[in-house]
């Protein structure tokens, strides 16, 4: 190579290098202008049962409750008032229990259960569980996302499900989610499962689990009214019930555990209650309208909550379990299936609108937005009829980068 080739080539390195840098940078020093976030206090809470579960956030998230941390008078505060709620919506107490209350330990406190027993006439008794915890991580950080939502959806979806089914229903307020419980024997919803009231009798006897976590959170218009629907791929049944309910204006998306599971900072991880009941092979569906820049922050309070949203999940929960109590056999459960289309269709509509200059999530990088964009050429052209380990992987890391622009994690352009 001459001289001439070989000073041509180094200004093209050097120029290279220059622009990457220049990139990069922009993640610190200046993002596009995006369309604004979301400020949840403009969002209208007209409805009754939005109403309601404005009035159920604001006392569990309450600067009384304290951040309803496990052991705290906060906490115990909080079970006081879910038990009082469970009553007054017509839940009965488990006999096996004499009350509500399934004590984890007096250290931590008790997880919250009521129940509508199965008709008489049902022969058998099967049993479909809707949970959520009801702690959080003690002053300052209140938890009216995480997760005083979800306990509030499950008080008000409760309201409507107080008539005799043919499968028994269990409402569950677990305790101890949080760090550092977590994963441990001492975790609301694993003390649970590995203490089943008698009349539940065995894991076989529950039809379905579903799990709510982080479901009153908003930041990105384009998924102002939307939540994901995630785990239920692994039984072909419950799949089919999520699908049947498809409708306005709550946007269900049906998206693989797989992808919820790639989390910013932490990598391939369970972080919610169903994650017990999956080990064991038990159908399950886990909800969340995932986390905002407020998640585990003292900013995580209820003027930040979308509350109209949480009161058309109440509506589409209705309707989801009304068809999982006319199926009479027991869902299966197939630990490695996914629904690669659904899940290519889901993250097709996401990234093509993260990509697109007028609908930019907040806060994101000219980086960032390049590689949106390239995410979004590889999501128009992929075969979603037959997913291989790679595929799998490539979606997995559209995920997380989604995942942490919408969090507002520092550190986004670098996935």
């Amino acid at each position: 190579m001459n001289a001439h080739a070989r000073s041509d080539r180094s200004r093209r390195v050097v120029l290279i290098a220059s622009s990457l840098f220049a990139l990069l940078s922009l993640n610190a020093t200046g993002c596009l202008h995006t369309m604004d976030a979301i400020d949840p206090r403009m969002l209208p809470v007209g409805t009754a049962s939005a109403q309601r579960l404005q009035s159920h956030v604001a006392f569990l998230a309450g600067p009384e409750q304290t951040g309803r941390q496990p052991g705290s008078s906060g906490n115990r505060q909080a079970a006081q008032y879910i038990e009082g709620q469970f009553r007054a919506v017509g839940l009965q107490p488990l006999p096996s229990l004499g009350g509500y209350r399934q004590v984890i330990s007096p250290r931590i406190g008790d997880n919250l259960i009521g129940i509508i027993p199965p008709a008489a006439d049902s022969g058998a008794a099967r049993w479909i569980v809707i949970g959520a915890h009801f702690d959080h991580l003690g002053y300052p950080f209140l938890g009216a996302d995480d997760n005083a939502s979800s306990v509030a959806i499950l008080i008000e979806t409760a309201r409507h499900l107080t008539h005799p089914s043919q499968h028994g229903i269990i409402v569950a307020a677990f305790n101890s989610e949080e760090s550092p419980y977590f994963g441990t024997t001492e975790m609301g919803s694993q003390f649970w499962f590995h203490h089943l009231p008698e009349e539940v009798g065995a894991a076989e006897n529950i039809q379905a689990v579903i799990i709510m976590d982080l479901m009153g959170g908003v930041q990105w218009t384009p998924l102002k009214d939307a939540i994901f629907a995630t785990g239920a791929e692994k039984s072909p049944e419950l799949y089919q019930r999520i699908k049947d309910t498809a409708t306005s204006p709550l946007t269900v998306l049906p998206v693989g555990i797989h992808l919820v599971e790639e989390i910013p900072d932490y990598g391939h991880k369970a972080f919610s209650d169903y994650d017990v009941f999956r080990n064991h092979a038990v159908p399950f569906l886990f909800l969340s309208a995932g986390r905002t820049p407020r998640y585990h922050t003292a900013g995580d309070v209820t003027s930040t909550l979308h509350y109209e949203r949480m009161a058309a999940t109440v509506d589409w929960l209705r309707r989801l379990i009304a068809l999982i109590n006319q199926d009479k056999a027991p869902y299966r459960f197939h630990a490695d299936r996914v629904e690669f289309a659904d899940e290519i269709a889901a993250f097709r509509s996401i990234v093509d609108q993260a990509s697109h200059d007028d609908t930019v999530i907040p806060g994101t990088s000219w980086w960032s937005l390049y590689k949106l964009k390239k995410d979004a050429e590889w999501l128009r052209a992929v075969d979603s009829s037959a997913p291989t380990p790679e595929k799998l992987e490539r979606l997995e890391r559209i995920s997380i980068r989604v995942q942490c622009l919408l969090a507002d994690y520092s550190g986004c352009f670098m996935l």
